[in-house]
């Protein structure tokens, strides 16, 4: 693999046995580089390797719980004894919530949620800032939920927030090691993580999505690569929406 944009590098992603996080683990092999997948459930981290294998790369499957500290230490102790070290990280790794009214949401919930969305990233920036390689970055997922109040997931929005807090405040400590951090924000993505089943279909032109419409975990991929990328070397410490147009206006009314 020649002239490839991530040939020689070495990326974790967090969440990667499905939705974005595979889709990012496959367009990353495709551009050359040693991929080390996370995933809770290390039977669909396997299944991507297997995927990103039958094209050529190389990856590894870790299985870890991004909201324990032991095992974010472990995982990429793992990617470097497996590669020799590691130049980016893609901290994708969420869950959502059940959809209720904010007079609902149980404290049980709150908890769990905050700590696999926001106690997670807490954990992986603090790993990913020792341990990438100059020149290297760090992208995380949040939400378009992250800049907009969200009534039926309140737990969820709160934990997005706070992900645009934490990569915001990284970005100094980053840039002293000659790294960056930004965050990426979805709209509505069309993966299991949202009741749609797996597509693993990689394509050289996406479709454009209808406005506000449903986007492929492609679309959010691509965008995540470009922030991992030296193509975007000039950005640090910012959010980067990729939501179709969802937050961009008030929704007309009705003409009617």
């Amino acid at each position: 693999m020649t002239g490839l944009q991530f040939e020689g590098k070495t990326v974790l992603v967090t969440g990667g046995g499905s939705g974005i996080g595979r889709a990012a683990c496959q367009r990353l092999g495709q551009e050359g580089a040693n991929v080390a997948v996370a995933d809770l459930d290390k039977k669909r981290a396997e299944e991507t390797v297997s995927l990103i294998e039958s094209v050529g790369g190389e990856a590894i499957a870790i299985a870890a719980d991004v909201s324990s500290e032991a095992d974010t230490v472990a995982m990429f102790d793992a990617a470097k004894q497996a590669f020799g070290g590691i130049d980016h990280a893609f901290l994708n790794a969420g869950m959502l919530q059940p959809y209720v009214p904010f007079e609902e949401v149980s404290l049980e919930i709150f908890d769990r949620v905050l700590a696999v969305n926001l106690r997670s990233v807490f954990l992986g920036l603090q790993q990913a800032r020792t341990r990438l390689r100059p020149e290297g970055a760090c992208v995380v997922t949040a939400s378009a939920a992250a800049l907009l109040g969200f009534s039926e997931a309140a737990a969820y929005a709160t934990s997005k927030h706070g992900v645009l807090g934490l990569v915001r405040s990284a970005a100094r400590a980053f840039a002293d090691r000659g790294l960056r951090v930004n965050a990426i924000c979805p709209g509505n993505v069309l993966t299991p993580m949202n009741g749609v089943p797996q597509d693993n279909a990689i394509t050289d032109v996406l479709d454009d999505p209808d406005y506000r419409g449903g986007l492929s975990a492609q679309h959010i991929a691509e965008v995540a690569l470009f922030l991992l990328s030296r193509r975007s070397a000039g950005i640090n410490g910012h959010a980067q929406v990729v939501d179709a147009g969802y937050a961009a206006a008030f929704p007309p009314f009705d003409a009617e």
